[in-house]
């Protein structure tokens, strides 16, 4: 259970907070400093390299979902939701141009998710609507924002 006053959170709020630790844990149960970045980024916010830095000298190596929903909660009222959106999209490629194949399979590893490359296909697939095999950022945005199953 969550320590902290969440009245400030609506329930949608913390619910993308748990989806986005979850996404991002590792086996353990817990984040590390590369994958809170990427959480972090996942929910449109930053994290600074000096929390990276105090949670380093308090000795952790990685942190519960507990102490993620304490670093980030304050950040999640502030935030502006294309601001997120595009940060998130930012999580996935570099240059702005739009998310590929190699794009994906990168992040997929890096956040330790086994997908198939067939499963990366499939998903570019379904968000590419314009079909040029790459997801660009309206895409990306109209993917996020719009209730539609796989």
């Amino acid at each position: 259970m969550v320590k902290t006053n969440t009245n400030k959170l609506t329930d949608d709020q913390i619910s993308e907070i748990k989806e986005s630790f979850d996404m991002f844990k590792s086996d353990n149960g817990k984040l590390d400093n590369d994958q809170i970045k990427y959480a972090f980024k996942a929910l449109g916010c930053e994290i600074t390299e000096e929390t990276l830095e105090l949670i380093k000298k308090k000795g952790q190596k990685s942190i519960s979902f507990n102490s993620f929903f304490e670093l980030v909660s304050p950040y999640i009222p502030k935030r502006d939701s294309m601001s997120t959106l595009e940060q998130a999209f930012k999580l996935f490629v570099k240059d702005g141009s739009g998310i590929t194949f190699k794009d994906l399979k990168k992040v997929a590893i890096n956040i330790g998710e086994e997908c198939s490359d067939s499963d990366l296909y499939d998903m570019i697939e379904f968000a590419d609507t314009d079909g040029d095999g790459v997801i660009n950022k309206s895409e990306f945005i109209s993917l996020m924002t719009t209730k539609k199953v796989l």
